[in-house]
């Protein structure tokens, strides 16, 4: 028969879970109370990036005269002629604002040369060789580009705050929409260089013809307009240092334009640097092509490394 010390352990024993659970209850609404705390503040990224595209194709065209550019990685410091890019958002809660500035200046050249068969009855009637009776008539072309992209858009966030420092397996989804400015300038001066005096189609291009071509062929163009603007970026966190993230937006879809669309494609890795910055290297494409339907335009796309630096303020 049980002594009254036995009984008084038996009876105490079913207390141990019990005193445990309320242990973990305690704990995880301690937990979701600082995590709807820290939900419930306000927190401001600031990205600040450079990026490095490997090829920059572009078409400006003005009064339905087209001129196409092809810009390598090792050339764009050499045309680029002024930058500043940088990304910026504020949240509180889940629901933010973000905004985006893209502005650059290039000024590149394109020569090409014709050769044409010269229309002297008299050198044709000799005989003499092709490479006398040849001229060549030599082409260049400036273009100056000046382009300012604006981007102002409402976000929500879904998943885990965005930090340098994110628990592994963690993921985040930010969706955003609103509009993006464009402001765009572009300028062409043609200049027509010979080796002599040469015939194009018949007609002798003199001196006092090519000035005219040139004065017809050179001019200018500005417009700004804007366009509806969509969105996303997803971040996943590989451990507490390292994520992975995808960035997609496009804009335009025809509406300010007969042909009216931009966008970007992003996608890259993040380590973190400390408990408010992140660094970052991804892989960027971006595209713009516009026709205001008067024979003015132009198209751009690029794609290549993008470097950025991220802060956290909260």
């Amino acid at each position: 028969m049980p002594s009254r010390t036995q009984e008084s352990e038996i009876g105490s024993m079913p207390m141990a879970p019990l005193v445990l659970s309320q242990t973990t209850d305690e704990e995880s609404a301690e937990k979701t109370a600082e995590e709807q705390e820290l939900d419930d503040a306000w927190r401001v990224y600031l990205d600040l990036y450079a990026f490095l595209p490997l090829q920059t194709t572009s078409t400006t065209t003005i009064n339905e005269n087209s001129t196409t550019a092809d810009v390598p990685l090792s050339s764009i410091f050499d045309t680029l002629t002024g930058a500043l890019t940088f990304k910026a958002s504020a949240e509180y809660g889940r629901l933010g604002v973000f905004t985006g500035i893209n502005h650059a200046a290039n000024s590149a050249s394109t020569s090409k040369s014709f050769v044409r068969e010269t229309n002297n009855p008299l050198r044709n009637q000799l005989d003499l060789p092709a490479v006398l009776r040849q001229r060549n008539i030599k082409v260049n072309v400036d273009v100056d580009i000046n382009q300012t992209i604006v981007d102002l858009a409402m976000r929500y966030r879904a998943g885990a705050i965005q930090k340098p420092h994110m628990e592994q397996g963690s993921t985040s989804f930010v969706g955003f929409a609103g509009a993006r400015l464009i402001d765009a300038n572009l300028s062409t001066k043609v200049d027509f260089r010979r080796d002599r005096t040469v015939s194009v189609d018949g007609v002798v291009v003199n001196r006092e013809r090519s000035r005219n071509l040139e004065r017809s062929a050179s001019d200018s163009w500005g417009n700004t307009w804007v366009q509806p603007l969509i969105g996303m970026m997803a971040t996943y966190a590989f451990n507490k240092e390292w994520q992975a993230f995808a960035y997609l937006d496009a804009g335009g879809f025809g509406l300010s334009g007969e042909t009216d669309l931009s966008g970007t494609a992003q996608a890259g890795i993040a380590y973190a640097l400390g408990n408010s910055a992140q660094a970052s290297l991804s892989y960027k494409y971006f595209g713009l092509d516009y026709a205001g339907g008067s024979g003015n335009g132009y198209t751009t796309s690029q794609s290549g490394i993008n470097l950025g630096l991220r802060w956290l303020f909260d």
